[in-house]
């Protein structure tokens, strides 16, 4: 293609030219803008939660349900706004609110967008709930599959599920598998053992 044919061809397309590189350039704006958007919103729920541990530790529920609810609410798509609902979920199990408690965490296990670490130790939350609740057979309906990483902790529910039921071997079981997922130097072993002395089996 001679010169003369490039600029006859520029000069033909120019108008769809112009407009490619406006789109393009507008694209590149809302992808930055966006990015910036949504680095300054993380940044408030960050503040915001910070404020949230600090009335948790202060025992200042009411500020810290508000600032749970404000992270949940507003936040919710940042990692902040679920971690809240934990603390919600909490907060809900102390004043006695189990199914609202209950419903905050199988909002997490829900969320296919959430990071499996935090649907598995929502699923873990629910599962102690439900025996602190005398419904041990829910939560061992719970953990039928649980999450290798919360291995140790979702045993030890079962056999806390099981003393429930009233199946002391069922149970021995599950703390026996429960200590074998810990570290032989883990000092967690040392009360694991002492709930398998309660239901009567000699560690």
């Amino acid at each position: 293609m001679t010169g003369q044919e490039f600029s006859a061809l520029l000069s033909r397309h120019r108008v769809a030219l112009i407009v490619g590189v406006i789109v393009i350039l507008l694209a590149a704006m809302g992808f930055f803008g966006y990015e910036k958007y949504q680095r300054h919103q993380t940044e408030k729920a960050a503040v915001l939660y910070n404020e949230l541990v600090d009335t948790m530790i202060q025992g200042q529920n009411s500020s810290a349900r508000a600032s749970a609810d404000t992270l949940i609410h507003q936040y919710g798509h940042t990692p902040y706004g679920t971690m809240a609902r934990f603390f919600l979920a909490r907060l809900d199990m102390e004043s006695k609110q189990v199914p609202a408690a209950e419903k905050s965490l199988r909002v997490v296990m829900d969320n296919s967008a959430a990071p499996r670490g935090m649907r598995s130790l929502a699923r873990m939350n629910l599962a102690r709930l439900y025996v602190d609740q005398h419904q041990p057979q829910k939560a061992l309906d719970l953990l039928q599959k649980p999450d290798p990483a919360f291995a140790s902790i979702a045993d030890e529910i079962k056999g806390d599920a099981y003393v429930s039921l009233k199946q002391v071997s069922e149970a021995d079981q599950a703390y026996q598998a429960a200590m074998k997922a810990l570290p032989e130097t883990d000092p967690y072993r040392s009360y694991l053992q002492m709930k398998i002395a309660n239901i009567g089996v000699t560690p």
